[in-house]
């Protein structure tokens, strides 16, 4: 399951278009609009990448994409957005297979009227200057003129971390059917995630009071959200370059003068702060030595 897309996309339901993520206490929940059917499609592309179709009713829940049985469609392709950092296009292009395979997982007629939105992370995040605005802008370019879903500018975005632990935070708790009950009864996430680890647990109003503030112009440690008519204090956090992929790269880097006995002889590797394994100059060692966690 797709949890970032799928709060991305339950967002567009949950909250009027035109609202902030950041720090609303009015939001409410809206009605799905009264001319559209029982039934309503979205897609969402986390841009690592992989695209996500869902069908919702008229109360929120998933139902069957098309005419089978299971409740998302998911494709992916590889690399990610962030491989194609020196070629913006080209990083659009590479979207192109899943956006038909996505299109064609809406019916037709639904297509005008089904949303799209692209969530870029960490990889993004993470890239210097003007190159990932760049990559975001022929996205959106690309969606605009090649796609008959219902395409925004404001719907391709760079995630931050703490927008990426709440949207998580919000997926698993409508999967296990915990929006709109008290605080205690939600519950808290660990996202381990290749570049970056984000936390997300609610806390009460008076420790959310409590809390400590962050600088100006950084995101603060407790946001205020109101899902299904109940105001939820949430603590969110997210530690980048502490991801699993970007974790191994550190590790890399400390064993390089004695290879690695976890990665195969001649396998070269040049290990970024985010994750991406392309080659390293040093040789490493065998799976033989490899037993940790092993029994």
């Amino acid at each position: 399951m797709g949890l970032i897309p799928l709060a991305l996309l339950l967002m567009v339901f949950v909250l009027p278009p035109s609202a902030e993520y950041e720090h609303s206490t009015n939001r409410k929940i809206l009605p799905i609009l009264k001319h559209l059917d029982s039934s309503r499609y979205a897609v969402g592309f986390d841009a690592g990448s992989r695209v996500h179709v869902f069908c919702f009713d008229h109360g929120l829940a998933l139902l069957p994409v098309g005419n089978g049985t299971a409740v998302e469609f998911f494709a992916l392709v590889k690399p990610g957005l962030s491989a194609y950092a020196d070629d913006p296009q080209a990083a659009a292009e590479s979207l192109v297979p899943l956006l038909e395979e996505a299109e064609r997982a809406v019916p037709q007629a639904w297509r005008p009227e089904t949303p799209v939105r692209v969530g870029a992370t960490a990889g993004l995040r993470s890239s210097e200057g003007n190159k990932s605005e760049k990559i975001l802008q022929a996205v959106r370019d690309l969606l605009r003129d090649r796609s008959t879903l219902k395409s925004e500018a404001d719907g391709v975005s760079i995630l931050k971390g703490s927008q990426e632990g709440s949207f998580m935070w919000m997926a698993i708790n409508y999967l296990v059917g915990n929006l709109g009950k008290k605080y205690s009864d939600t519950v808290g996430i660990v996202d381990l995630g290749g570049g970056s680890v984000q936390m997300a647990y609610t806390i009460s109003q008076e420790n959310a009071a409590n809390a400590p503030q962050k600088p100006d112009g950084q995101d603060p440690y407790v946001k205020e959200l109101t899902l299904k008519g109940n105001e939820y204090y949430l603590y969110v956090h997210s530690y980048l370059y502490c991801g699993l992929l970007a974790a191994r790269d550190e590790i890399l880097k400390v064993s390089k003068d004695s290879g690695n006995p976890c990665i195969l002889v001649g396998y070269e590797v040049l290990a970024d702060r985010v994750g991406n394994f392309k080659r390293m100059n040093v040789e490493l060692q065998t799976f033989k030595l490899c037993k940790v966690g092993s029994k």
